[in-house]
């Protein structure tokens, strides 16, 4: 008989609002360093993001879903659309869309990227302390058809945009938690004009840029996104 044994993790969910970005970036910087050697993980959600208890260091889990990449062309191996899989609440806009829903959207690294900002959104507004809150417009994500949801999302970025929820926490301020979302709204309107996509790397520099930085944190680390330690990557 064998048994295998994990280091007991914690929720990201769990870690109080000025102890998240730390975590929650080297989850970015993780993912980004699995993607550059061809690997996908398809699932950003709150609960696919961990921290070790002992180092502090954020764990990103679950690879149940991750997928491939093309080591030439770094496009993911066609899906269908039923194939769409993923925590539905989290996942990026056009993937939500008509032309998602059909398997015609070919998935990129900034799909999961536009998630990570999901979710960053969603602890901020609808996590106190580690309990679970969620408060209006965040609620009409929940048991949402994959139409409703999106629609749900620019329900969002617009209240927000208004000046709307407060953050639990007043370490980051609402003008850069905005920004966060406006970015992706601005993102997916260029796209409906002639838009040259922007690179994989240049992509994930600006949207580091645009995440809130907690005031006690030094970001040093994200001046290149392919150096991460093997322990920030978890395999459950």
């Amino acid at each position: 008989m064998r048994a295998i044994l994990f280091k007991k993790l914690i929720p990201i969910t769990d870690t109080t609002v000025v102890d998240l970005v730390q975590p929650f970036l080297e989850t970015v910087q993780c993912h980004a360093s699995l993607r550059s050697i061809g690997i996908q993980h398809g699932d950003i959600s709150d609960t696919n993001l961990m921290v070790d208890p002992e180092s502090k260091k954020g764990v990103l889990v679950d690879f149940d879903l991750a997928t491939v990449v093309d080591n030439d062309t770094f496009d993911i191996h066609p899906l269908h659309g039923n194939d769409r899989t993923g925590t539905m609440v989290f996942m990026a806009l056009d993937l939500l869309g008509e032309k998602g829903l059909q398997g015609e959207t070919p998935l990129r690294y900034r799909h999961d990227l536009e998630s990570f900002c999901w979710v960053f959104l969603w602890i901020c507004y609808c996590y106190d302390k580690g309990k679970r809150t969620i408060r209006y417009p965040f609620k009409d994500w929940i048991n949402a058809t994959p139409r409703s949801c999106r629609g749900a999302k620019f329900a969002v970025i617009g209240h927000l945009q208004d000046g709307g929820s407060k953050p639990f926490d007043s370490e980051y301020s609402e003008k850069s938690l905005r920004r966060v979302a406006r970015y992706w709204l601005d993102f997916h309107n260029d796209m409906d004009t002639d838009f040259e996509e922007p690179g994989e790397t240049e992509t994930l520099h600006f949207v580091l840029g645009l995440l809130p930085r907690s005031q006690t944190v030094e970001m040093q680390w994200a001046r290149t996104y392919t150096q991460v330690s093997p322990t920030a990557c978890g395999s459950e």
